[in-house]
Order: C-alpha cells, then sequence, then structure tokens
C-alpha cells in the first residue's frame, strides 16, 4: 500500500484531491490508521481513480460521477464518451487557431499598409489550360480542407501531385461570405491523359478547359498568412492604376502541402483585368 503522498505522485493528482474525494465519499482509501489519521492506497485503486478523471474531464459532476463508478460503467463506454469529447476539443482548437490566423492577418495589414507589396505585381497573359477540377459550394471553413484532403487521397498512388501541375483554387462566388462559396479547386494539365479522378461520394475530379486571360494581374505571397496583405495590395493596385476586376479571383499554390502546414506555402493570387476604359464600353 502506499501513503497518500507517493500514491498522489502515482496517480498525478494532488494530495489535496485525493483527501477532498474522500471527505465527499468518491474514493476512500483502503485504509486508514486510526491514530495517526494517515490515508493508505492500492494500485487497485488506479483504475477507479482514473475513471473519475476521466468522467470530470467529460463534464460531468461529482454527483453524477458518484452515480456512474457505483453502475460500474464499462471501460469501453467510457472510452468512446472520452473519444466523442477528444473529437469536440480538437474541433474547438482548430477553430480557435483559425481564429489566431485571422487576427495575425489583420494585425500585419494594419502594420504593413503603405510597404512594398505594389511593387511586386505584375501583368502577364495566362493561356487557356485543361483543368482537372472540382467544383462544390459549402462552409469556407472547412469546404477547402475538406476537398484539398480528398484530392489527395484520390491522386493515384504512382502519381506526385506535382505531376498534374499547379494546384489551383477559384472562387465562383461574386463575393467572399463567411457562411457559404462557390469554390473551384484543382490541377493544370501539362499533358492532359486524366479523363477523371473518382472521389468519396460518387463525386469526382473531371477535365475542363480553363479559359485563357489576356491581361492578369498577379502577386507572389509568402503562403495564407501573407494572404491577406497581398489581396490589399493586388486590389490597391489594380484601383490606382486604371484598371478593373472582370473575372474570378484565381490562386496558384507552388509547393503543394499538407493542410496543417499550408500557410508555409508559396502561392500567387490573380486578378483578370482590363483598363477601366476598355470595361466600360
Amino acid at each position: 500500500m502506499f501513503r497518500i503522498g507517493e500514491f498522489s505522485k502515482i496517480a498525478q493528482v494532488s494530495g489535496r484531491l485525493l483527501r477532498y474525494y474522500d471527505e465527499i465519499g468518491l474514493l476512500t482509501p483502503e485504509y486508514t490508521d486510526s491514530q495517526t489519521g494517515y490515508r493508505y492506497y492500492t494500485v487497485e485503486q488506479l483504475p477507479q481513480l482514473n475513471r473519475i478523471l476521466a468522467l470530470k474531464d467529460l463534464g460531468f459532476t461529482l454527483t453524477q460521477i458518484a452515480d456512474l463508478v457505483r453502475d460500474d460503467v464499462p471501460p469501453e463506454e467510457i472510452r468512446g464518451m472520452l473519444i466523442m469529447k477528444q473529437a469536440q476539443i480538437e474541433q474547438s482548437v482548430q477553430e480557435e487557431v483559425a481564429r489566431l490566423r485571422q487576427v495575425e492577418m489583420r494585425l500585419a495589414q494594419i502594420e504593413q499598409e503603405g510597404d512594398i507589396w505594389g511593387q511586386n505585381i505584375v501583368l502577364k497573359r495566362i493561356p487557356p489550360s485543361p483543368f482537372l477540377s472540382i467544383r462544390e459550394e459549402g462552409d469556407p471553413k472547412e469546404l477547402f480542407m475538406r476537398l484539398f484532403q480528398d484530392i489527395r487521397l484520390a491522386l493515384p498512388a504512382s502519381k506526385h501531385p506535382t505531376s498534374f501541375g499547379h494546384f489551383i483554387y477559384i472562387l465562383h462566388s461574386p463575393s467572399f461570405e463567411q457562411e457559404i462559396l462557390d469554390i473551384e479547386i484543382g490541377f493544370l494539365l501539362p499533358d492532359p491523359k486524366v479523363d477523371s479522378i473518382s472521389l468519396s461520394a460518387g463525386r469526382s475530379l473531371t477535365v475542363r478547359e480553363l479559359a485563357g486571360v489576356d491581361t492578369m494581374a498577379s502577386i507572389v505571397a509568402g503562403g495564407w498568412k501573407d494572404g491577406g496583405m497581398a489581396y490589399n495590395a493586388l486590389g490597391t493596385w489594380v484601383a490606382d492604376n486604371g484598371f478593373q476586376i472582370v473575372g474570378e479571383t484565381r490562386e496558384i499554390l507552388f509547393t503543394l502541402q499538407a493542410p496543417e502546414i499550408m500557410a508555409q506555402s508559396v502561392l500567387e493570387i490573380q486578378f483578370p483585368v482590363r483598363p477601366m476604359q476598355m470595361a466600360m464600353i
């Protein structure tokens, strides 16, 4: 048997908590010395303590935990509840990380207003190209990542993503909305030998011709972290130089990486434009 201090180290909980659980009858020591008052615990009590701590992490009250412990809930049931809680926490963490990235982007936009971004914008002609893609609508917080993952999983094992050409994201929605977006993502096909690639749930990547653009204003950014500033700079340059946007926004990812590190990818943001006078004719 172990004295309370030793047991607290083994269980990685405080002695104060063990004393409190004893006082409310949730976890009583195996033996208490009547003369010294010392509490003694056994290794066999660890599973019960771990259940109590797991149920507490799941948000149950101590009264509810006492009932569940008395009813001897099977470990499989507690494990299932913990897995569900884990998924909820992971989702919350992802949402908070996304909010943090948004705050970082807005802060950087404010701090770097009037910086050298405008010097990095170029105009070029984009020829038409076969485009292996899928177009869907959904919540922008998860739609892009879901499609991206689906595509990565569906690519033939013998094909590296770069063998299909650059990875492109096209925003078809007339404006950027927080609730729902109409987006298309896929690969340019330098050598269009692929007709389609099946995804899950009967969906697939199919080939269409991505229209050429006579005048494309573009800027290169060092990943999504700089994307907001790049969009601001490109829009400002378009207005200051007498152009007007006349088509869908495109993003080209030059380094295709897992979503969790995509913020490090190099991307090019493109606006199809015309001189203002031509656009008004």
